[in-house]
């Protein structure tokens, strides 16, 4: 086994590495890459990626971070999506939460304060940092150097490349884009911020380092990605026709590429090529199920939805016939249930409208649909508000003024009446009451006037 190991370790992209050393080849451990190749950059890629781990496991932020950000359960866990466990995570977040505690609980001159700090770095360094992690805690490291107020002096003998990264890191930073950022920010003001970064002078140190660690993390990253570029142009070529343009197959599969870098281990002999075709794959796969329908139906579904179908169409071709729903679930070993909500979600979608590619003299569904006459919402609202102002007006009247205006106009009554009606209801002349109704619709104008003519 240790000699199959050893063989496949060795094979990359067709190069068949000799075991006679060469100029152009990078021994790492007992086995020899060539340069320029994959596992040549993903060596390199994961020796820098471990090294700033190792560097952010110094700052006790880094703890901090990840506690806030997985016991609030503010990710989501996904076996085919990021390959990680939710039981690790919870396994390795408590050792980092018991040896954080206990370092924030005792005084930096306790005799123990050193080895529960460099147990903590040991929990950090082995915990499963995701490139979106890593990410969001340099950027709480930035904030926190240009929170305390620190100013970056470049070495004599440092490159001018190097002051220039770190200067242009300290600007681009912005740690508040979200609430999530902000409800973190006043987090790490209820820290003593010495505990958090550290000294002034060994932050000033470290900060320097982590920078440049992070920008050659990313460099070849960035060139890992950019050499396997042509392999997403071939497998997306694979997808054309279907329901993304080529352009957004190649994006998706990007997406996927940039997965299989961050977790491929050059360690365990494999091809890179032959691991990142199976992310960029499944990327361009889960982007086509999103799209295929116009209702989205989950990824998991889809494979339950095939099954179904393909045990249909075997059971046809041995008897002959369409099975029933019940045949269907002894076939499929499936409940009824199940096969009835897969049957359900597998139907196509059906615009109700027909479109205009289509004939003049073509049917749609909508032409087959009970036509009814509703009444607008904003007539609704209009007549309702309306209502409301007329009661509001009818209320600042003394009794009989607003028994002359409710008979003649019509208000909570079923028939309007004349002024004669009214007037021998009342015992009043027709003149009086006219003169009741001027008065009255005096008030209304004076009080409701302009809102009433709104509705005019």
């Amino acid at each position: 086994m240790a000699y199959l190991n050893t063989e496949i370790s060795k094979q990359d992209l067709g190069f068949i590495v000799d075991d006679r050393p060469a100029k152009n080849q990078l021994t790492v451990g007992s086995t020899e890459y060539p340069e320029n190749s994959n596992f040549y950059t993903a060596c390199k890629l994961k020796n820098e990626k471990s090294k700033l781990i190792g560097l952010l496991a110094q700052f006790p932020v880094t703890a901090l971070w990840l506690l806030n950000h997985y016991e609030q359960k503010s990710y989501i866990v996904e076996q085919d999506d990021d390959g990680t466990q939710e039981t690790e995570l919870s396994t390795a977040l408590l050792g980092i939460r018991k040896y954080f505690d206990c370092l924030y609980s005792n005084s930096a001159f306790d005799s123990s304060y050193g080895n529960v700090r460099d147990c903590l770095e040991k929990e950090l360094i082995l915990f499963p940092f995701s490139f979106t992690d890593l990410s969001k805690i340099i950027d709480v490291i930035v904030y926190g150097y240009k929170y305390r107020g620190l100013c970056y002096q470049s070495n004599k003998n440092a490159i001018s490349k190097k002051g220039d990264l770190i200067l242009k890191r300290l600007e681009g930073n912005n740690l508040r884009t979200n609430s999530k950022d902000a409800q973190l920010v006043d987090l790490l003001l209820s820290y003593d911020h010495q505990f958090l970064f550290l000294s002034s002078t060994d932050m000033q140190t470290l900060f320097s380092e982590v920078i440049y660690s992070e920008h050659r993390w990313l460099s070849l990253r960035q060139q890992i990605a950019s050499a396997n570029t042509r392999l997403v142009l071939f497998i997306a070529n694979q997808y054309k026709g279907n329901f993304l343009d080529f352009e957004d197959l190649v994006q998706e599969g990007q997406t996927g590429l940039l997965k299989a870098v961050d977790k491929f281990d050059y360690e365990l002999g494999f091809q890179f090529s032959t691991y990142a075709g199976y992310w960029i794959r499944q990327a361009i796969s889960r982007a086509l199920s999103r799209c295929e329908r116009v209702v989205r139906v989950p990824c998991g579904q889809v494979a339950n939805i095939n099954k179904v179908f393909r045990s249909k169409e075997q059971f046809i071709a041995q008897n002959g016939k369409e099975p029933s729903v019940k045949e269907l679930a002894e076939h499929t070993k499936l409940s009824r249930d199940n096969i009835n909500t897969i049957l359900t979600i597998s139907q196509t979608a059906m615009p109700i409208e027909s479109s205009d590619d289509e004939g003049e003299n073509t049917f749609s569904p909508i032409d087959f649909l009970e036509q009814q006459v509703y009444k607008n919402s904003f007539v609704k609202i209009a007549q309702t508000d309306l209502e409301n102002l007329i009661l509001k007006a009818i209320k600042i009247l003394n009794p009989r003024e607003a028994k002359v205006i409710c008979c003649h106009f019509g208000v909570h009554t079923d028939n309007a009446m004349t002024l004669q009606e009214i007037g021998e209801e009342l015992n009043l002349t027709r003149e009086r009451v006219r003169q009741i109704q001027v008065i009255a619709l005096d008030k209304i104008r004076r009080n409701f006037g302009d809102e009433l003519a709104i509705f005019l």
